[in-house]
């Protein structure tokens, strides 16, 4: 029968997470070695599933919607600096890429399905952990009436070896994560989450140094939290229902200074004298409170419907404050422009409905399709959304499928409230389609080839600057924030093709791997398709594990993709004014050098009283290749003039992390 999960998809066990190589036990790294799945940068743990934004992506965890799974965040995004979960407590990740079914609240590129570790009621587990990047344990205490409860905490440490990750700052941060399995009666159940983490980092560039590129210092504090309910009702053999209530609050507080404001050195002053410039203050708070309904029913052995309904409520309290303004690097002119000082505070609803079916209609062939009608009450937007699936088996170990698949989404609230204008920004919306073939390589892998489009419309478009897009504009955590006018009046095209191994060649070895050619393309007002900052029309991956007997295992990880694109600078007036301004009518038309990365990890297990002791150690980037991140402009060198007569000596560009080390110890008794 056709899968109730429908869309293309991968799964990861947490064990196989936590033993990769490169990822440092995160599951977002690990998400990065999945067909179609670029990201930002070595330091960010965003998802850009097939050249989309990272505020495109829907994580669940247990079924509970939560707004963002990272730390160091910010606004209109779900990416971060690491992720809020430690792999510790995850049973399993089920990440689908493309056409997923309508059960989905509306987003435009992925679900990722986070599984905590199965609570059976069984035999008492605790794990504890100290490594480079944190320490902490997950514990579960199971009781009498068979229902477990599981603690898992997680503590940075990285700021007691360094105060730099190549950010001019270290991020500090501590999280936690309570899962309780009540088992009520033979039919009902009821499981209880409570997700939250704090976090703060303090980015302070060097003054006295002339290759520093950066000019603004920050300071960034945060916290997040989801607390949820689901209980399960069980009707019959063949059919279920849920109820789940959840609420989620998120709260960032950001303030930033300018150590060169306008390139001025007042008369009496030095470096070390100046006193920065307070350029911007952010307090934003996000609460999102969540009802929903879902039923699942298996009729006659070859019919399956899921059907439900769900309200939401948004409460929106921010205050952002950037009175001066900014020389914005996307004009000439040398004035600050865009004073973006914005504080709104209100509550607005969203509702959702869906009906979703699949069919076996005969032993080789099945369909499955449904629909979901969402209203939004801000801006009175509304959205119906279809969806469709098939697959045929065409020999015993060879299928075919084929998707198609519309999404609506509405932007993120910080983007709709910046200036008056953006209120009337509208749904964006894509059309999804793809096809493929899955092949099982015995019983051992599998090898799937996937070809897919994505058609965005009303995508957000600066209304300023004709050629500049959402999906262009850089997001730099440290730099000053740039908010603009937009209009919903961009498009999109994401197209490309994706093959995909997993194979076990023996019982000693794992491999898996992946080859995609992709692009992607938006557009501004002019209506001109440029690169988005995601295309990357090259990306493979080839990661693998290799156990020698129950004491060691060795991984690795190695990544290669097509260089970033990125938008030069005009050069002349960039020198004039000490500052970098873009060109924007060559938005991304360069592209850096080719990203290349290896990594290892390797482990070894003793027995201590009957537990397993795990040391492990390895390297990030092992080869300490040098991968190109971004052109960017030297203020310091270019004080009085000295830009104007060689430009050139004024841009340096930045790389990405260098070799950096991994290294733990954990016990499992």
């Amino acid at each position: 029968m056709l899968s109730t999960e429908s869309g293309t998809s991968f799964h990861a066990t947490g064990q196989e997470i936590e033993d990769s190589a490169g990822t440092y036990g995160d599951f977002s790294r690990y998400l990065q070695l999945f067909p179609g799945v670029a990201f930002n940068n070595d330091e960010s743990d965003d998802i850009l599933v097939r050249g989309g934004n990272p505020m495109e992506n829907l994580y669940l965890v247990d079924g509970i919607p939560v707004p963002n799974i990272n730390h160091i965040a910010t606004e209109g995004t779900t990416g971060g600096l690491v992720s809020m979960i430690d792999t510790s407590a995850i049973s399993s990740v089920d990440f689908l890429t493309g056409g997923y079914g309508a059960r989905y609240d509306g987003r435009l590129s992925s679900v990722i399905r986070i599984h905590t570790r199965d609570l059976n009621g069984g035999k008492a587990l605790r794990e504890a952990e100290v490594g480079f990047v944190g320490a902490g344990g997950t514990t579960e205490m199971p009781f009498r009436n068979g229902s477990v409860l599981m603690v898992s905490v997680h503590r940075s440490i990285l700021n007691l070896f360094t105060d730099n990750i190549g950010l001019n700052g270290v991020p500090i941060y501590t999280n936690t994560l309570i899962h309780e399995q009540l088992n009520l009666s033979p039919s009902d159940s009821v499981s209880l989450l409570s997700l939250g983490g704090l976090d703060s980092i303090n980015i302070q560039p060097e003054a006295y140094d002339n290759d520093e590129t950066n000019t603004i210092d920050t300071q960034y504090k945060g916290w997040r939290y989801t607390n949820g309910a689901v209980w399960q009702h069980t009707y019959s053999a063949h059919s279920f229902g849920l109820i789940t209530i959840a609420d989620s609050e998120e709260d960032e507080d950001i303030h930033q200074q300018d150590q060169l404001l306008n390139n001025i050195m007042p008369p009496g002053y030095t470096r070390a004298t100046l006193p920065a410039t307070p350029v911007y203050a952010q307090r934003t708070h996000d609460g999102i409170t969540d009802l929903k309904f879902d039923y699942q029913g298996i009729f006659k052995k070859r019919v399956t419907l899921l059907a439900g309904s769900d309200a939401r409520l948004h409460r929106v309290n921010y205050s952002v404050a950037q009175p001066i303004g900014e020389q914005t690097p996307l004009s000439t002119n040398p004035a600050r422009s865009d004073a973006a000082s914005f504080a709104p505070h209100f509550w607005v609803g969203e509702t959702g409905s869906y009906v979703q079916g699949n069919l076996e209609v005969t032993k080789r062939w099945a369909v499955g399709g449904g629909t979901r009608f969402q209203t939004f009450a801000f801006g009175a937007n509304t959205s119906l959304t279809p969806q469709f699936e098939t697959r045929y088996l065409l020999t015993n170990n060879l299928d075919a499928h084929f998707r198609f698949g519309e999404y609506a989404q509405m932007p993120p609230y910080i983007y709709l409230t910046a200036f008056a204008q953006n209120r009337d920004m509208v749904l964006i919306r894509d059309r999804q389609m793809s096809g493929g073939l899955d092949f099982q390589l015995g019983t051992r892998g599998k090898l799937t080839v996937e070809g897919y489009q994505k058609v965005y419309r009303n995508y957000p478009v600066a209304s300023e600057y004709p050629t500049l897009s959402l999906a262009n504009m850089v997001d730099t955590l440290g730099q000053e924030f740039l908010w603009l006018p937009m209009v919903s009046r961009g498009g999109g095209q994401a197209a490309g093709i994706e093959l995909s191994i997993a194979e076990h060649p023996s019982a000693h070895l794992s491999l898996v791997g992946n080859l995609a050619y992709a692009r992607s393309r938006f557009s501004g007002l002019d209506g001109v398709l440029r690169p988005g900052n995601f295309d990357y029309p090259v990306i493979a991956n080839l990661a693998g594990e290799y156990w020698l007997g129950p004491r060691y295992e060795v991984s690795f990880r190695y990544e290669y993709s097509s260089g970033r694109p990125y938008t030069p600078f005009l050069m002349d007036a960039s020198a004039e004014q000490n500052r970098p301004i873009y060109d924007l009518k060559h938005v991304n038309s360069k592209r850096g050098p080719y990203y290349s990365r290896l990594d290892f990890l390797v482990k070894r297990n003793f027995m201590v009283s009957g537990r397993i002791l795990t040391v492990y150690g390895g390297l990030q980037n092992a080869l300490d290749r040098q991968n190109f991140l971004v052109y960017a402009w030297r203020p310091r060198v270019g004080y009085s003039g000295n830009c104007v007569p060689s430009p050139e000596a004024c841009i340096s560009a930045q790389t990405q992390m260098g070799i950096f080390p991994n290294f733990g110890v954990r016990y499992r008794f």
